[in-house]
């Protein structure tokens, strides 16, 4: 069995011959890739188990909120067959499907590791085309339910900051209007909503509200110590 830093070695080997070529970066040493596209990101990551195996986490980050984190907003966990296919959710009760690469030797784990990675990288090819801008993304958003384990709130807040950075006002209100918190709630809830409604104020000069997103993600950007991403031609807002 070897030690963890042997394996990571495998994993970034498998990464740099599968993301690479597609733009991605390594974070630093460890076993997260990123593909940056100026106003969110997709994450990659080969998460380690205690059996020196891997997972594969891969989602969309949304940088239209300052944090110095880094998060799955949209995606997490892939389950694959032995076959290469693969689901970001295996329907209910159907066996076969995989989380862990297991580690059993060297030789067979660079082999599976190379078929893991080259899911990554079609995954992150679905993921480019799913979100392919604000506009895109903001119907992606709006159409779908919350998901389990999501927070209604957070659901509202991205659906409207994709639609406010889309240059789409109205329905950028409308789903910053539906973050409202109690007493009870937790503190993240009311100062999101705080922020929420400071987006919804400015909904009458949608470029004013553009604008605003805009820095927001320049902000998010300088914490998580992004390069400055290359200027976007921004959507002509709506009245």
């Amino acid at each position: 069995m070897p030690d963890r830093a042997a394996t990571t070695r495998l994993v970034a080997a498998a990464a740099r011959q599968h993301l690479q070529p597609l733009g991605l970066h390594r974070r630093g040493a460890t076993r997260v890739w990123f593909d940056d596209r100026g106003w969110w990101l997709i994450v990659v990551e080969f998460q380690p188990s205690r059996s020196h195996g891997t997972y594969l986490n891969i989602g969309a980050m949304w940088l239209w909120h300052e944090r110095d984190h880094w998060s799955f907003d949209d995606g997490g966990r892939i389950y694959w067959r032995n076959d290469g296919t693969f689901v970001p959710h295996p329907p209910i009760g159907e066996a076969g499907w995989i989380s862990l690469l297991e580690f059993v030797n060297a030789e067979q784990f660079t082999r599976d590791m190379d078929m893991v990675a080259g899911i990554a990288a079609q995954r992150v090819e679905q993921l480019r085309n799913q979100f392919p801008d604000p506009a895109a993304t903001a119907r992606q958003l709006a159409s779908r339910t919350t998901k389990p384990g999501e927070s209604p709130w957070w659901h509202a807040y991205h659906t409207g900051a994709a639609a406010a950075l889309a240059g789409d006002p109205v329905p950028a209100r409308q789903a910053f209007h539906r973050i409202t918190v109690g007493n009870l709630d937790p503190d993240w809830a009311h100062d999101l909503a705080q922020h929420a409604k400071q987006l919804a104020d400015l909904a009458d000069n949608p470029r004013a509200l553009q604008q605003r997103v805009t820095e927001v993600i320049h902000a998010t950007r300088q914490r998580l110590k992004l390069p400055p991403a290359p200027p976007q031609p921004m959507p002509t807002p709506r009245a």
